[in-house]
Protein backbone atom coordinates (compact mmCIF):
# COMPACT_ATOMS: atom_id res chain seq x y z
CA UNK A 1 0.00 0.00 0.00
CA UNK A 2 2.85 2.33 0.78
CA UNK A 3 4.25 1.82 -2.73
CA UNK A 4 0.86 2.43 -4.35
CA UNK A 5 0.37 5.64 -2.35
CA UNK A 6 3.86 6.89 -3.20
CA UNK A 7 3.35 6.21 -6.92
CA UNK A 8 -0.01 7.94 -6.90
CA UNK A 9 1.44 11.00 -5.14
CA UNK A 10 4.36 11.14 -7.57
CA UNK A 11 1.96 10.98 -10.50
CA UNK A 12 -0.06 13.88 -9.15
CA UNK A 13 3.10 15.91 -8.60
CA UNK A 14 4.33 15.31 -12.15
CA UNK A 15 0.91 16.13 -13.55
CA UNK A 16 0.89 19.38 -11.58
CA UNK A 17 4.37 20.28 -12.86
CA UNK A 18 3.25 19.81 -16.47
CA UNK A 19 0.51 22.41 -16.17
CA UNK A 20 1.47 25.84 -17.46
CA UNK A 21 0.29 28.41 -14.96
CA UNK A 22 0.10 31.86 -16.56
CA UNK A 23 2.20 34.41 -14.65
CA UNK A 24 0.20 37.38 -15.75
CA UNK A 25 1.34 40.94 -16.52
CA UNK A 26 4.02 42.51 -14.28
CA UNK A 27 2.71 44.53 -11.37
CA UNK A 28 3.55 48.19 -11.80
CA UNK A 29 5.20 50.13 -8.99
CA UNK A 30 3.34 53.33 -8.30
CA UNK A 31 5.43 56.45 -7.62
CA UNK A 32 5.41 57.73 -4.05
CA UNK A 33 4.04 61.09 -5.23
CA UNK A 34 2.34 62.30 -8.39
CA UNK A 35 3.67 65.45 -10.01
CA UNK A 36 2.47 68.11 -10.38
CA UNK A 37 1.05 68.07 -6.88
CA UNK A 38 -1.43 70.88 -7.02
CA UNK A 39 -2.21 74.45 -7.94
CA UNK A 40 1.20 76.05 -7.59
CA UNK A 41 2.18 78.34 -10.47
CA UNK A 42 3.11 76.43 -13.61
CA UNK A 43 6.68 77.71 -13.35
CA UNK A 44 7.00 76.19 -9.85
CA UNK A 45 5.49 72.86 -10.86
CA UNK A 46 7.83 72.68 -13.84
CA UNK A 47 10.81 73.42 -11.60
CA UNK A 48 9.77 70.69 -9.13
CA UNK A 49 9.42 68.22 -12.01
CA UNK A 50 12.87 69.22 -13.28
CA UNK A 51 14.40 68.69 -9.83
CA UNK A 52 12.86 65.24 -9.64
CA UNK A 53 13.89 64.27 -13.18
CA UNK A 54 17.48 65.46 -12.60
CA UNK A 55 18.16 64.45 -9.00
CA UNK A 56 15.41 61.97 -8.08
CA UNK A 57 14.24 64.28 -5.27
CA UNK A 58 10.67 65.29 -4.49
CA UNK A 59 10.08 68.89 -3.39
CA UNK A 60 6.68 68.55 -1.72
CA UNK A 61 4.27 71.36 -0.90
CA UNK A 62 1.09 69.28 -0.79
CA UNK A 63 1.24 66.44 1.74
CA UNK A 64 -0.67 65.15 4.72
CA UNK A 65 0.21 65.45 8.36
CA UNK A 66 0.21 61.65 8.44
CA UNK A 67 2.90 61.56 5.76
CA UNK A 68 4.96 64.14 7.64
CA UNK A 69 4.56 62.24 10.91
CA UNK A 70 5.55 58.95 9.25
CA UNK A 71 8.83 60.48 8.15
CA UNK A 72 9.45 61.58 11.73
CA UNK A 73 8.50 58.25 13.28
CA UNK A 74 10.91 56.37 11.01
CA UNK A 75 13.83 58.72 11.66
CA UNK A 76 16.43 58.20 14.35
CA UNK A 77 15.25 61.21 16.32
CA UNK A 78 13.60 60.73 19.67
CA UNK A 79 11.86 64.09 19.88
CA UNK A 80 8.21 65.03 19.87
CA UNK A 81 6.13 64.91 16.73
CA UNK A 82 6.01 68.28 14.95
CA UNK A 83 3.03 69.76 13.14
CA UNK A 84 3.39 70.89 9.54
CA UNK A 85 1.32 73.89 8.46
CA UNK A 86 0.97 73.85 4.68
CA UNK A 87 1.97 76.96 2.78
CA UNK A 88 0.08 78.93 0.18
CA UNK A 89 1.00 77.35 -3.20
CA UNK A 90 1.20 80.87 -4.65
CA UNK A 91 4.58 81.22 -2.90
CA UNK A 92 6.08 77.96 -4.18
CA UNK A 93 8.27 79.67 -6.77
CA UNK A 94 9.53 82.09 -4.12
CA UNK A 95 10.37 79.19 -1.81
CA UNK A 96 12.25 77.28 -4.49
CA UNK A 97 14.23 80.40 -5.38
CA UNK A 98 15.04 80.97 -1.70
CA UNK A 99 16.32 77.41 -1.23
CA UNK A 100 18.42 77.70 -4.35
CA UNK A 101 19.93 80.96 -3.08
CA UNK A 102 20.82 79.77 0.43
CA UNK A 103 21.58 76.10 -0.28
CA UNK A 104 21.39 74.43 -3.69
CA UNK A 105 23.47 76.87 -5.74
CA UNK A 106 26.52 76.07 -3.59
CA UNK A 107 26.42 72.33 -4.40
CA UNK A 108 28.13 70.86 -7.49
CA UNK A 109 26.00 68.76 -9.82
CA UNK A 110 27.61 65.43 -8.96
CA UNK A 111 27.17 66.01 -5.26
CA UNK A 112 23.48 66.86 -5.72
CA UNK A 113 22.96 63.59 -7.60
CA UNK A 114 24.82 61.52 -5.01
CA UNK A 115 22.71 62.48 -2.00
CA UNK A 116 23.26 66.21 -1.68
CA UNK A 117 19.51 66.63 -2.17
CA UNK A 118 17.47 64.11 -0.15
CA UNK A 119 14.68 62.04 -1.65
CA UNK A 120 12.03 64.10 0.18
CA UNK A 121 12.20 67.87 0.77
CA UNK A 122 9.06 69.20 2.46
CA UNK A 123 8.35 72.93 2.00
CA UNK A 124 5.64 74.57 4.09
CA UNK A 125 4.43 77.66 5.88
CA UNK A 126 5.60 76.64 9.34
CA UNK A 127 6.80 73.79 11.53
CA UNK A 128 5.37 73.88 15.04
CA UNK A 129 5.91 71.78 18.13
CA UNK A 130 3.35 71.90 20.92
CA UNK A 131 4.77 72.46 24.42
CA UNK A 132 2.22 71.64 27.11
CA UNK A 133 2.25 73.84 30.16
CA UNK A 134 3.40 77.02 28.45
CA UNK A 135 1.22 80.17 28.69
CA UNK A 136 -1.08 81.15 25.79
CA UNK A 137 0.87 82.52 22.88
CA UNK A 138 4.03 80.62 23.87
CA UNK A 139 2.81 77.03 23.68
CA UNK A 140 4.26 76.42 20.21
CA UNK A 141 7.93 76.24 19.33
CA UNK A 142 8.55 77.20 15.70
CA UNK A 143 11.38 75.94 13.51
CA UNK A 144 12.91 77.29 10.28
CA UNK A 145 13.80 73.77 9.20
CA UNK A 146 14.02 70.19 10.41
CA UNK A 147 16.40 67.40 9.52
CA UNK A 148 14.31 64.25 9.86
CA UNK A 149 16.29 61.11 9.22
CA UNK A 150 17.06 61.36 5.51
CA UNK A 151 14.36 63.92 4.75
CA UNK A 152 14.37 67.69 5.12
CA UNK A 153 11.62 70.11 5.99
CA UNK A 154 11.79 73.87 5.43
CA UNK A 155 9.28 76.41 6.71
CA UNK A 156 8.70 79.98 5.56
CA UNK A 157 6.70 79.41 2.37
CA UNK A 158 4.57 82.51 2.81
CA UNK A 159 4.43 86.24 2.07
CA UNK A 160 7.53 86.83 4.21
CA UNK A 161 9.69 85.56 1.34
CA UNK A 162 8.82 88.66 -0.68
CA UNK A 163 9.75 91.10 2.08
CA UNK A 164 12.84 89.32 3.44
CA UNK A 165 15.81 91.66 3.82
CA UNK A 166 19.32 90.73 2.68
CA UNK A 167 20.35 90.53 6.34
CA UNK A 168 17.53 88.12 7.14
CA UNK A 169 18.40 85.89 4.17
CA UNK A 170 22.06 85.88 5.18
CA UNK A 171 21.15 84.83 8.73
CA UNK A 172 19.01 81.97 7.40
CA UNK A 173 21.74 80.86 4.99
CA UNK A 174 24.25 80.62 7.83
CA UNK A 175 22.02 78.44 9.98
CA UNK A 176 20.78 76.25 7.14
CA UNK A 177 24.24 75.52 5.72
CA UNK A 178 25.70 74.46 9.07
CA UNK A 179 22.69 72.20 9.62
CA UNK A 180 23.11 70.75 6.13
CA UNK A 181 26.79 70.02 6.72
CA UNK A 182 25.94 68.17 9.91
CA UNK A 183 23.30 66.23 7.94
CA UNK A 184 25.82 65.36 5.22
CA UNK A 185 28.45 64.24 7.72
CA UNK A 186 25.95 62.32 9.84
CA UNK A 187 24.63 60.44 6.80
CA UNK A 188 28.15 59.86 5.40
CA UNK A 189 27.73 61.96 2.28
CA UNK A 190 30.79 63.85 3.53
CA UNK A 191 33.71 62.56 5.54
CA UNK A 192 36.36 64.26 7.66
CA UNK A 193 40.04 63.64 6.94
CA UNK A 194 41.95 61.97 9.74
CA UNK A 195 44.64 64.64 9.35
CA UNK A 196 42.28 67.14 10.99
CA UNK A 197 42.30 65.16 14.24
CA UNK A 198 46.08 64.81 14.40
CA UNK A 199 46.86 68.54 14.74
CA UNK A 200 45.52 69.12 18.26
CA UNK A 201 46.28 66.71 21.07
CA UNK A 202 42.99 65.48 22.54
CA UNK A 203 44.82 63.02 24.79
CA UNK A 204 46.56 65.83 26.65
CA UNK A 205 45.19 67.10 29.97
CA UNK A 206 42.22 69.44 29.62
CA UNK A 207 43.31 73.02 28.92
CA UNK A 208 43.02 75.40 31.84
CA UNK A 209 39.54 76.78 32.46
CA UNK A 210 37.59 78.99 32.50
CA UNK A 211 38.25 79.99 28.91
CA UNK A 212 36.95 83.52 28.48
CA UNK A 213 37.99 87.16 28.14
CA UNK A 214 38.22 87.48 31.93
CA UNK A 215 41.00 84.88 31.87
CA UNK A 216 43.20 86.00 28.97
CA UNK A 217 46.06 83.60 29.69
CA UNK A 218 43.74 80.59 29.55
CA UNK A 219 42.10 81.93 26.38
CA UNK A 220 45.42 82.55 24.64
CA UNK A 221 46.75 79.10 25.54
CA UNK A 222 43.51 77.56 24.28
CA UNK A 223 43.80 79.33 20.92
CA UNK A 224 47.46 78.37 20.59
CA UNK A 225 46.42 74.73 20.95
CA UNK A 226 44.24 75.18 17.86
CA UNK A 227 40.73 75.65 19.25
CA UNK A 228 37.99 78.01 18.04
CA UNK A 229 34.82 79.28 19.75
CA UNK A 230 31.64 77.25 19.27
CA UNK A 231 29.52 80.29 18.36
CA UNK A 232 28.96 83.96 19.11
CA UNK A 233 26.43 86.08 20.97
CA UNK A 234 24.12 87.48 18.30
CA UNK A 235 23.85 90.82 20.10
CA UNK A 236 27.34 91.51 21.49
CA UNK A 237 29.38 89.30 19.19
CA UNK A 238 31.24 87.84 22.16
CA UNK A 239 32.42 84.26 21.63
CA UNK A 240 31.06 81.20 23.39
CA UNK A 241 33.70 78.54 24.03
CA UNK A 242 32.85 74.84 23.88
CA UNK A 243 35.35 73.85 26.59
CA UNK A 244 33.51 74.02 29.90
CA UNK A 245 34.26 70.87 31.90
CA UNK A 246 35.91 67.45 31.77
CA UNK A 247 33.01 65.96 29.81
CA UNK A 248 33.31 68.53 27.01
CA UNK A 249 37.00 67.65 26.69
CA UNK A 250 37.44 63.96 27.51
CA UNK A 251 34.20 62.65 25.98
CA UNK A 252 33.31 65.18 23.30
CA UNK A 253 36.57 66.97 22.57
CA UNK A 254 36.90 65.76 18.98
CA UNK A 255 33.28 66.34 18.02
CA UNK A 256 33.19 69.76 19.73
CA UNK A 257 36.34 70.76 17.90
CA UNK A 258 35.00 69.64 14.52
CA UNK A 259 31.64 71.35 15.06
CA UNK A 260 33.36 74.63 15.89
CA UNK A 261 35.43 74.47 12.71
CA UNK A 262 32.42 73.59 10.54
CA UNK A 263 30.62 76.58 12.04
CA UNK A 264 33.50 78.91 11.12
CA UNK A 265 34.06 77.37 7.68
CA UNK A 266 30.47 78.06 6.66
CA UNK A 267 29.50 81.16 8.63
CA UNK A 268 32.51 83.42 9.18
CA UNK A 269 33.87 85.54 6.35
CA UNK A 270 37.54 85.83 5.44
CA UNK A 271 37.67 89.17 7.24
CA UNK A 272 36.16 87.65 10.39
CA UNK A 273 38.59 84.71 10.27
CA UNK A 274 41.72 86.80 9.80
CA UNK A 275 42.44 87.36 13.54
CA UNK A 276 42.48 83.58 14.06
CA UNK A 277 44.29 82.55 10.88
CA UNK A 278 46.95 85.27 11.12
CA UNK A 279 47.85 84.62 14.76
CA UNK A 280 47.30 80.94 15.52
CA UNK A 281 49.17 78.46 13.28
CA UNK A 282 47.34 75.35 14.49
CA UNK A 283 43.95 76.91 13.83
CA UNK A 284 45.08 77.82 10.30
CA UNK A 285 46.45 74.33 9.70
CA UNK A 286 43.19 72.64 10.68
CA UNK A 287 41.13 75.22 8.79
CA UNK A 288 43.13 74.68 5.59
CA UNK A 289 42.94 70.88 5.92
CA UNK A 290 39.15 71.01 5.85
CA UNK A 291 38.95 73.61 3.06
CA UNK A 292 41.25 71.57 0.83
CA UNK A 293 39.51 68.27 1.65
CA UNK A 294 36.00 69.48 0.80
CA UNK A 295 37.21 71.07 -2.43
CA UNK A 296 39.49 68.26 -3.60
CA UNK A 297 37.15 65.36 -2.81
CA UNK A 298 33.70 66.91 -3.33
CA UNK A 299 34.29 70.17 -5.26
CA UNK A 300 32.57 72.02 -2.42
CA UNK A 301 33.85 75.57 -1.95
CA UNK A 302 33.09 76.19 1.71
CA UNK A 303 34.62 79.66 1.69
CA UNK A 304 32.35 80.74 -1.16
CA UNK A 305 29.46 79.76 1.09
CA UNK A 306 30.79 81.73 4.05
CA UNK A 307 31.62 84.85 2.02
CA UNK A 308 28.34 84.95 0.06
CA UNK A 309 26.17 88.02 0.69
CA UNK A 310 22.80 89.19 -0.60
Amino acid sequence: MKHIFLLAFTGLLLAACKKDTPIGPPIGIEPDYVLPQGDAPEEANNKIQQLYDTYGSYFLYNFTQKDFEWIQSTSTGAGRIDTAVLGDPAYTSDMLAFLDDVWLKFLPEDFKKEGGIPYRVFIMDSIRQYRPGYPPGMEYLNFDFKVIGKALAFSGMNAGLRTMTPEQKLAKKKVIMVAMWNYYIGNKFLDIPQAFYTVSNYAAPKPATPVNAANPENLEAYRQKGFLPSSYNTVTGNPFEWLANDYSWVTNGKSNDLNSFVFHLLQRTDEEMAPYLDNYPLIKEKFDILIDHFMDKYQLDVRAIANATY
